[in-house]
């Protein structure tokens, strides 16, 4: 018999497919990857810096300064590219290691709600063409960067306190909370994973208080006004409405620990616990799903010129 590792086990892979990336900054612009913990190919945190062509960033501008709240979300396209062309399809792995360089994409401004059917469809993809229109279509995307790279590991659980990524660049700053993806089942149980909450939002004030080296590799800090567990209880505390007020001024904790230090909220464009937490396989629902309603998933409605009826 063969071992443990023997030839005939398959290797470990990651298939390519669509990825949607919360656009933030407007003279540096980076995608923060939208995460799912039961959806292999989506079990990432990554924050990228992107350059985009000229006219993309002028129309990018025009397009922010009409919505300034509303999310504009960067697609990349499906399929398979040709040889020496920009990738299409491709895996969060491959982005990760540098092997993705440049690749066509779409940017969409918010979203379209969903039917049950389209929902219930474990291929639905809410930006797909058939569907939505973009707001702005056919792009070259370069990756300039990885600012942050976080694999899903299921054992580690929800801190007592919020943890975000704090980046940027220059004058523009941005915060995105780290997930934990916690195993919310049993060995005997088919596996759910949560409760967590997707949040991407942008600073409303330069972070002068940080070094720029620090702000373009990202800190990590502690969010006091966010608790995620119930000191009594012990139960988790998933916020559910807005977490932040635009102009809302904020303590965060360096490294958790000190020092402590404030920042000035600016908009978010998504704050979710629907698309991340995902199914609740044989658990309660509610035990890895905290929300629902209009709280489950704090992101703008597509205007209606963008859908394709």
């Amino acid at each position: 018999m063969l071992g443990e590792h023997g030839h005939d086990d398959p290797p470990i892979g990651n298939m390519r497919h669509q990825h949607a990336f919360v656009l933030v900054g407007e003279q540096n612009i980076f995608g923060v990857h939208m995460t799912q913990y039961h959806c292999e190919i989506h079990k990432y945190q990554i924050i990228v810096k992107f350059v985009l062509p000229e006219p993309v960033r002028a129309e990018l501008r025009r397009v922010r300064g009409l919505f300034p709240s509303d999310a504009l979300v960067l697609c990349n396209q499906p399929g398979d590219a040709a040889p020496h062309e920009p990738f299409r399809s491709f895996s969060i792995p491959e982005l990760a290691s540098g092997r993705v360089q440049t690749f066509k994409a779409d940017i969409f401004q918010g979203l379209r709600p969903a039917s049950e059917a389209e929902e219930a469809s474990p291929h639905f993809f809410p930006w797909d063409k058939a569907r939505v229109r973009p707001v702005i279509g056919d792009i070259d995307v370069r990756v300039e960067r990885i600012v942050t790279f976080r694999p899903f590991d299921h054992h580690r659980q929800l801190p007592p306190y919020a943890t975000y990524l704090l980046f940027g660049h220059g004058a523009e700053a941005h915060m995105t909370n780290l997930q934990t993806a916690a195993l919310a089942t049993t060995p005997f149980e088919p596996p759910a994973f949560g409760p967590d909450y997707d949040h991407v939002m942008s600073l409303a004030k330069p972070v002068d208080w940080l070094e720029a080296p620090l702000l373009e590799a990202g800190i990590v800090v502690t969010v006091p006004k966010v608790p995620l567990i119930d000191p009594v209880t012990g139960k988790p505390t998933i916020p559910c409405k807005l977490i932040f007020a635009e102009g809302e001024e904020f303590e965060v904790i360096y490294r958790g620990l000190g020092p402590v230090k404030k920042v000035t909220a600016g908009a978010t464009y998504l704050q979710c616990t629907a698309v991340c937490n995902g199914p609740g396989g044989s658990v309660s629902t509610a035990k890895v799903m905290p929300c629902d309603g209009p709280d489950c998933c704090h992101l703008s409605i597509m205007p209606k010129i963008y859908w394709v009826l």
